[in-house]
């Protein structure tokens, strides 16, 4: 599955130079100093596609006599991939609704609020329907003007399959499915049939969680999504009932699943953390990306390296939630560079990237900037399997570029252009070259 956008014109269009104070390439490559900045730098676009990037006086002695554009007090930079995000939530906004600090790290009193929310508002005519349908566009509009080129979306409606039709910035969506007793396990494996093409069109779909999810249902998703090369994304050790009830079968998480009627006894507790039981059920490879992973020890951390399983934190998300913060050093001091992603209105009252690094930033100071900023660009794409065409500043790749506004601020160093990009937030000013 290939992500794609709206058309730019012609690629044997004449190549155009964009000059800026500050380039941020993305790529750590000999010939560019600087740790993927260039300083001075310049940008060639043919069409759709860049053609070189460098330092200016190099590059017009290469494209002498082609049209130059100065972006003065602006950060040339690659677009930001949001990696995990509800997108047909946000009418729900659920967030702004209860504020910080209502649900203090118990991820089965948001469910039953969300629960709740959904039944007031169902989507199940055609009027609601278009609702939901105008407020996701809404939330992907909204991220879109702040940069966003690419969304991971998540959704268990098949009506939020369109939300990204026509839409500047794509979308890649997963119908997600679920459900633990044997009776739901049959009616979502018929579901996952139904979608499979055979008898109408094909969804992408995906798997909820480990505690919601059975192993049978999990691994036929899978099999079924590496099978047609798209991404399987799953919340992972979100929470620390989440590996209660993995590990033990009992806690907030049973009585929860006893509540709704969701249990029979027909799930066989693994007496396993979330990322040991997907290893088990294997189901962990580089199209897997694990969601969340905030309670993951060290042992789970070379399970995801040794698979070269992808991660997806949600900063934003779990601050809102309480449920901890992930072990992002120990990501990186195995060589996994995780993404980033906003989750939904239901669990971050602000769908802004920038803002979910300022808040990564804040809950773990010693991160360097740069990895914090490429994980919100390269690790996005990626996890996503669209590095080919977007995340870094690399000839051949698409021309998507953001033009950050920093007018009020003097950048005099590579090190000044990190700090302000991860630090900026929702104040940030962005434009899209061309």
């Amino acid at each position: 599955m290939k992500y794609s956008k709206e058309p730019h014109p012609s690629e044997n269009s004449q190549p155009v130079i964009h000059r800026a104070p500050w380039i941020v390439t993305g790529s750590r490559s000999d010939h560019i100093a600087g740790q993927g900045i260039v300083a001075d730098g310049a940008l060639v676009v043919a069409g759709d596609r860049i053609k070189a990037v460098g330092k200016y006086r190099e590059i017009v002695k290469g494209f002498a006599g082609c049209h130059t554009l100065e972006h003065e007090n602006r950060i040339l930079s690659p677009p930001l991939i949001n990696s995990h995000c509800h997108l047909e939530l946000s009418y729900l906004d659920l967030a702004a609704k209860a504020g910080d600090g209502t649900y203090r790290g118990d991820p089965t009193v948001w469910i039953r609020h969300l629960l709740r929310e959904k039944a007031i508002l169902p989507i199940d005519t055609k009027a609601s329907e278009e609702i939901m349908l105008a407020r996701a566009r809404e939330a992907l509009q909204f991220m879109n003007a702040e940069g966003v080129a690419f969304v991971g979306d998540i959704g268990n409606s098949l009506a939020s399959r369109s939300i990204g039709h026509e839409q500047d910035t794509g979308v890649l969506f997963l119908l997600e499915l679920l459900g633990l007793t044997a009776e739901s396990e049959t009616r979502t494996l018929a579901r996952l049939e139904e979608v499979s093409g055979a008898q109408g069109p094909f969804v992408a779909c995906t798997a909820h969680a480990p505690y919601s999810t059975t192993p049978e249902i999990i691994r036929k998703i899978k099999y079924r999504a590496d099978l047609q090369g798209h991404v399987f994304s799953i919340h992972t050790a979100e929470s620390k009932q989440e590996i209660e009830f993995l590990q033990t079968g009992t806690g907030d998480f049973k009585k929860f699943l006893q509540e709704r009627g969701a249990w029979d006894g027909t799930f066989a507790i693994p007496g396993k953390s979330s990322v040991q039981y997907l290893e088990s059920l294997g189901v962990l490879n580089e199209r897997t990306i694990c969601v969340h992973a905030v309670h993951v020890d060290q042992g789970e951390i070379e399970i995801l390296a040794r698979t070269n399983t992808k991660v997806c934190l949600c900063p934003g998300s779990n601050r809102f939630l309480g449920v901890g913060k992930a072990p992002v050093t120990e990501f990186l001091d195995r060589g996994i560079l995780p993404a980033l992603g906003t989750d939904s209105n239901a669990s971050n009252p602000v769908l802004s990237m920038w803002r979910e690094m300022c808040l990564l930033r804040e809950d773990h100071p010693g991160l360097e900037p740069e990895t914090v900023f490429a994980m919100a660009t390269r690790g996005g794409a990626e996890a996503w399997g669209i590095s080919g065409e977007i995340g870094r500043l690399d000839p051949g790749k698409k021309a998507q570029v953001l033009a950050v506004g920093c007018d009020d601020i003097q950048i005099k160093s590579r090190k000044e252009v990190f700090e302000f990009v991860t630090t900026v937030g929702e104040s940030v000013q962005v434009q899209w070259l061309g």
